[in-house]
């Protein structure tokens, strides 16, 4: 009867070991701040790109064409790092940030094409519409966050990353709907540039932040309980065996 009980208790602590490991492997947030540095390299190129286009314009007097041209080479850059060139620094380069703490395979699982061209489809819209003066900057704002956002929810299920996907998600479905009540856009009197391109990357930078520092010491107060049920494991052990 005692050896039941016994067994019963060390399946009881294995599951829940194997939960809190599974919570602390899925909630590895520090390669998020690969990406959040790239955009936030993007923001500054976006202005500087506008600044010398317009030294480009009224110093040297070169024709407005080219202000077209740099600003729109900017923003192909900007989508382009801020996806392609993200995932694949994030796959080189995420793992060293735990590297101490051993390497953790997940089985993860490939995103959808759908929801790619899903996802592409409603940034890029809400960004053109927006651009030519179709779609007010407000609304752009908000459907791209909330294209973002769903898309987070969606990678972070997928690539077993649920504590990073669903705090980022939800705060910028949170933003999207602040954004589409009203809240003023903080370059709203400012250039279509400033107004919408700078204010989204703004958003996610500033979300991204909050979700990275939340989700860390919530990783950290799982690999905490990890080695507290170890030790009791181990102490359990030792004294049976006495």
């Amino acid at each position: 009867m005692s050896d039941d009980i016994e067994k019963e208790q060390t399946k009881a602590k294995l599951e829940s070991l194997s939960k809190l490991i599974d919570r602390y492997a899925q909630s590895r947030v520090l390669p998020l701040l690969i990406p959040l540095a790239i955009l936030a390299l993007n923001a500054v190129l976006l202005l500087s790109a506008g600044e010398l286009a317009g030294l480009l314009i009224y110093t040297l007097q070169v024709e407005m064409y080219w202000f077209t041209v740099i600003l729109w080479a900017v923003i192909v850059w900007v989508l382009v790092s801020s996806t392609w060139l993200t995932g694949r620094l994030v796959k080189r380069y995420g793992s060293s940030f735990y590297k101490k703490e051993g390497v953790i395979e997940l089985q993860e699982e490939r995103v959808p094409i759908w929801v790619w061209i899903t996802y592409v489809v409603t940034v890029l819209g809400p960004t053109f519409l927006s651009a030519f003066g179709i779609m007010p900057i407000r609304w752009a704002l908000a459907l791209a966050l909330t294209s973002f956002g769903l898309f987070m929810l969606c990678v972070g299920k997928k690539h077993k990353e649920k504590a990073l996907g669903a705090v980022l998600g939800g705060l910028c479905l949170a933003q999207a709907g602040l954004t589409a009540i009203g809240v003023r856009i903080p370059f709203a009197d400012e250039d279509w540039v400033h107004a919408y391109f700078v204010t989204l990357m703004a958003y996610i930078v500033v979300n991204g932040l909050i979700t990275a520092v939340a989700v860390h010491i919530y990783n950290r107060v799982m690999l905490r309980k990890i080695k507290e049920l170890r030790l009791a494991s181990e102490r359990e052990t030792n004294t049976s065996d006495s």
